[in-house]
């Protein structure tokens, strides 16, 4: 099987006049969606009842508040990544990065009184622990490297 080798440059495009060009109008159409967009969403606003926008300004809260424990979690306890980090074990390291998921998806259950409804909830919720995840185990990986 004859393949060829894949290089960097291939996938660079080309710059010069038209490009810029391209560039420009491709810069014009996603600020005017972004705009639109805001617009859109300010007159929904506005109309919508009050109940709904506490409703929804709860979500919203309840959900900045749990990428903030997210977010803070890991640091908090650096002295136990460090601990781990010295034991020099892939399962501790492992148990370590899945207990912090853990924790925050009891959290994020407890935030939402443990019960999520609907399609994009329940989305919302697995894609949430999922970057979670990924970011316990960037941040315990980097805590680990540099002070462990």
């Amino acid at each position: 099987m004859n393949s060829l080798p894949l290089r960097a440059s291939a996938f660079i495009l080309p710059d010069g006049p038209n490009m810029d060009l391209l560039k420009k109008i491709a810069t014009i159409v996603i600020t005017a969606a972004a705009v639109l967009g805001v617009i859109v969403g300010a007159i929904s606003w506005f109309q919508m009842a009050p109940a709904d926008r506490s409703a929804i300004l709860s979500v919203v809260w309840r959900g900045l508040g749990w990428i903030g424990i997210v977010l803070v979690l890991p640091w908090a306890t650096c002295f136990v990544t460090m601990w781990v980090a010295k034991r020099e074990s892939n399962a501790a390291g492992a148990s370590l990065v899945a207990g912090y998921t853990l924790i925050d998806l009891a959290v994020l259950g407890w935030l939402f009184n443990f019960s999520i409804s609907g399609t994009t909830g329940v989305v919302l919720c697995v894609l949430g622990v999922l970057i979670a995840l990924a970011y316990n185990l960037l941040v315990c990986d980097w805590i680990a490297e540099k002070l462990g």
